[in-house]
């Protein structure tokens, strides 16, 4: 008797199916994984608040002079037949700055001199002479009197002669030469400008309406507290202020205009060379001399935005740290400051809102913020 051998067996391909619908099945079983989080916390670029300005921010064309400065010139007229100094250069008290033709003078001088001895010793020959009674008072009074002019004369020829010599007053830098060597030169000409280094003033032209609203008192104080209400900018440094404090504006109009000069003073800037003569803008915090109080605070552009659901509404965004909890953490929140946003300048828009020095806002960024939002400072890092 033959028997049929059948295969029980399952295929290899319908066990990799079982195991496959196996591993489906415990993965189904499974708890859920959490999904991946989105960071929450943003970095943001700060800037510091540091000084409110008492109203609008005024900007005036200016030019810069020394605050401490002396036009040189010879006391008599000639021909400058030496000139030791160009600008720029640095001299000290006693140095010469330049020299007339000194030849008439010395000539003057010689012919002072010889009249000088002979008035001198005939004084003497007459003096002796009165005292034996050789001659009457009346001859001794007309030789003391020679005398006396002969010397005048030669002090005069003396000075005339150091006249044809100019030497620096002081220590300081030389600003300008307007004249040239040889050049025929009159008494009281300006031969250089000295001034001396330290300080520097910045003058400008102010509106008669604008004069009229400043406040004697106020800009009294401020002179007298040296307070900082202008600032001023160069044109090799666009972007750089430097701060001045008030000086002086002139009580008569200039000449050929309803303006008057104003003039503000700072330090000499240490990284730019600022010599007379020289350009500068001023900006001049004007509320302050004319008694405005509501502050202003000058910040960048971006740092204002208008709220999409608020569209007749301008703020900005003021950085709260958080609690220091000892891990160096600076994660911190941003909150909305309303503002009123005034007048446009070069470097960015004033502001007026209820913002106080030492307040920190986002300028970078600032479209993107809304209320509580977690951020950290943005800080550079090395070799960035």
């Amino acid at each position: 008797m033959k028997f049929k051998m059948v295969n029980t067996a399952m295929p290899l391909r319908g066990l990799q199916v079982l195991a496959m619908l196996s591993s489906l099945l415990v993965m189904g079983c499974s708890a859920e994984a959490p999904p991946l989080t989105q960071q929450t916390v943003y970095p943001v670029k700060l800037m510091t608040l540091e000084q409110a300005q008492s109203g609008t921010l005024k900007q005036y064309p200016g030019s810069v002079s020394a605050s401490d400065h002396s036009e040189l010139s010879f006391r008599v007229g000639g021909e400058l037949t030496e000139l030791a100094v160009k600008a720029g250069d640095t001299v000290e008290k006693g140095e010469v700055v330049a020299r007339l033709d000194d030849r008439d003078a010395r000539t003057r001088l010689e012919n002072a001199r010889s009249n000088f001895n002979l008035a001198q010793a005939t004084f003497e020959r007459m003096r002796i002479s009165l005292e034996r009674q050789a001659i009457s008072q009346a001859r001794f009074d007309e030789a003391e009197a020679e005398y006396l002019s002969a010397r005048a004369q030669l002090a005069s020829a003396e000075d005339q002669l150091s006249y044809t010599v100019l030497k620096a007053p002081f220590d300081g830098v030389i600003s300008r030469v307007p004249v040239d060597a040889f050049q025929v030169v009159s008494a009281q000409q300006a031969i250089a400008e000295l001034q001396r280094p330290g300080s520097i003033d910045v003058s400008f032209q102010m509106p008669e309406q604008q004069v009229r609203r400043l406040q004697p008192q106020r800009s009294r104080n401020v002179r007298a507290n040296g307070n900082t209400i202008a600032w001023v900018q160069f044109p090799e440094l666009p972007d750089k202020r430097y701060a001045a404090s008030y000086k002086e504006h002139d009580s008569n109009a200039s000449q050929g205009s309803l303006s008057y000069e104003v003039t503000v003073t700072l330090p000499e800037p240490e990284d730019i060379t600022v010599l007379s003569g020289m350009s500068a803008t001023v900006l001049l915090d004007y509320g302050t001399l004319a008694g405005e109080s509501a502050p202003s605070w000058l910040i960048p552009t971006a740092a204002l935005v208008t709220p999409d659901a608020e569209p007749d509404t301008s703020v900005v965004w003021r950085y709260v740290a958080a609690a220091d909890d000892g891990n160096g953490d600076n994660t911190g929140r941003v909150e909305p400051v309303d503002v009123e946003p005034g007048k446009k300048m070069n470097d960015g828009v004033l502001v007026r809102g209820e913002l106080s020095p030492g307040d920190r806002i986002v300028v970078a960024g600032a479209h993107r913020m809304n209320r509580d939002r977690s951020v950290r400072p943005w800080e550079k890092e090395g070799g960035l």
